[in-house]
């Protein structure tokens, strides 16, 4: 399905994106008849012809195909540099103490797969700021192959000729975003060059995000975001973090040496409970760094809310994981095999109750039943961490705390309770959880 009007706004609809795999050459595609719809240059694809598919498959392997031996097919601009943090300034490591509100809070609303340009990403970027939040972050994806053009259309609020655009809403004091598998699949310049600059906090030397990964670091808390995109989109598609980037963490960050009660933020999920696969490696290389101590991970990738119970893997790492990728993409829609009661990352909630509340699922134009989008809104308060969950249109529907155990010392445990429930997202009882 090529790309559509929105009545009224001029927005794109959900119905452009139906049927989206993550194959970086779908996307390339459904990118060319974007360009096609808003007269852009494209590739001479002769009107789509798929018997004269080679120029866009020639453009995806140019964009992002990185092996060992990529330097003697492909010019190395052609994959944006993944760069260390320069010597001066915060090397990506914010004190925000200073930013939270008068009573101690810092609040931080957070979406991920957001960048569609449609009507209800623009839904959900209103709602996400009706609290006043401090800061914003993206959990990545900017579609279909997050082009300089398409981010100033579905982030930066630039109009075209074909569509009314859509902005990205910043926190009072500032904004971050990951990077994704599909910012990748044209080489993450649009990402990098584009959104990166229009992006951190103005109050730090740095004035503005730097790179992919950050650190927000509480009296109470660290929020430590990594790019497991960088390399999705890689021959292994294996997501691993860049020598760089483990190198920023053992020595600027240190949560060996300074631990503390961490949330993680990432785009890619480490495992799924949906059959949508597993990222080990890079849970593999941050679970040194977090040795006896339990974690609280957001991630995206996957379009669905799903709240995982506490899960330690063969590695030693224990997470909380949560699923929020259902900030702008087509909420995909429950399969009677899933969540899997024979995995061993099992599911505790999930928007999958089709058959109790049918009115968190309607149908698109073309008749794609899908799911309710939303965001999420994370409020850091002492030794307090809350998350809750929204609809686009900022109706809550779970909310959840977590704290430091073991009393006076922390233990590395963290205690968690469900602080409030309205009862509208499917909840999974397994015997033996």
């Amino acid at each position: 399905m090529g790309p559509q009007r929105s009545t009224g706004s001029g927005r794109k609809t959900l119905d452009s994106y139906v049927g989206l795999s993550r194959s970086p050459l779908q996307s390339h595609f459904r990118a060319d008849q974007a360009r096609s719809a808003a007269n852009q240059d494209r590739p001479p694809l002769q009107d789509f012809d798929k018997a004269d598919i080679w120029p866009w498959i020639t453009n995806w392997i140019k964009a992002t195909i990185q092996t060992d031996i990529e330097g003697l097919f492909v010019p190395a601009a052609r994959k944006h540099v993944f760069e260390a943090y320069p010597a001066t300034g915060e090397q990506g490591r914010y004190d925000v103490a200073g930013l939270a509100a008068a009573d101690g809070s810092l609040r931080i609303a957070m979406a991920g797969d957001w960048g569609t340009g449609t009507d209800v990403a623009q839904q959900v970027a209103d709602s996400m700021v009706r609290n006043s939040p401090e800061l914003t972050i993206h959990l990545g994806d900017i579609y279909y192959v997050g082009t300089p053009e398409e981010v100033q259309e579905n982030c930066l609020g630039v109009d075209t000729a074909a569509y009314t655009s859509v902005l990205w809403p910043k926190g009072s004091k500032g904004s971050f975003a990951l990077n994704g598998n599909h910012e990748m699949y044209s080489g993450g310049h649009g990402y990098f060059e584009n959104f990166l600059p229009q992006l951190g906090i103005p109050a730090t030397r740095d004035q503005q995000q730097l790179r992919s990964y950050f650190c927000l670091e509480t009296p109470g808390w660290r929020i430590l975001a990594i790019d497991t995109g960088y390399n999705s989109d890689t021959l292994a598609g294996d997501c691993k973090l860049e020598k760089v980037h483990l190198d920023w963490l053992a020595n600027v960050v240190d949560p060996i040496h300074n631990r503390k009660p961490t949330l993680l933020l990432s785009h890619h999920q480490w495992f799924s409970g949906f059959g949508d696969g597993d990222y080990e490696k890079p849970a593999d290389q941050i679970a040194p760094f977090f040795k006896n101590q339990e974690i609280v991970w957001l991630w995206g990738h996957e379009h669905r809310l799903a709240v995982y119970y506490k899960y330690k893997g063969g590695n030693g790492l224990a997470a909380y994981g949560r699923c929020i990728g259902h900030g702008g993409m087509p909420v995909e829609m429950p399969d009677a095999a899933y969540p899997n009661p024979d995995r061993a990352q099992r599911v505790e909630y999930w928007d999958g109750a089709t058959d109790v509340h049918p009115e968190r699922f309607h149908q698109l134009a073309d008749g794609t039943q899908v799911g309710t989008n939303g965001y999420v809104e994370v409020v850091v308060q002492g030794g307090g961490l809350t998350i809750e969950y929204f609809d686009a249109d900022g109706t809550p529907v779970l909310k959840e705390s977590f704290a430091p155990g073991g009393g006076g010392a922390w233990d590395g445990t963290l205690e968690r309770a469900v602080t409030s429930d309205p009862q509208t997202l499917n909840r999974v009882i397994y015997e033996n959880t």
